[in-house]
């Protein structure tokens, strides 16, 4: 066998491989978390006090 014979096998391998691969992730579907209705919390969410993040204790920062 030539070295581009076994390379063609080789990609056509992946392909399968990966196109099965494909097919089950989409056959089996994402997997949901419990209480499918229910909001989550989100990295985009704002707190409350309106700041995006906590720089630490309140008193260090004056």
């Amino acid at each position: 066998m030539g070295v581009t014979t076994k390379l063609g096998l080789y990609a056509v391998g992946l392909v399968v491989v990966f196109a099965a691969a494909f097919g089950v992730g989409s056959i089996v579907g994402p997997v949901l978390a419990e209480g499918e209705g229910s909001p989550s919390e989100s990295v985009e969410h704002t707190p409350d006090n309106g700041r995006d993040h906590v720089d630490g204790d309140e008193e260090h920062q004056r």
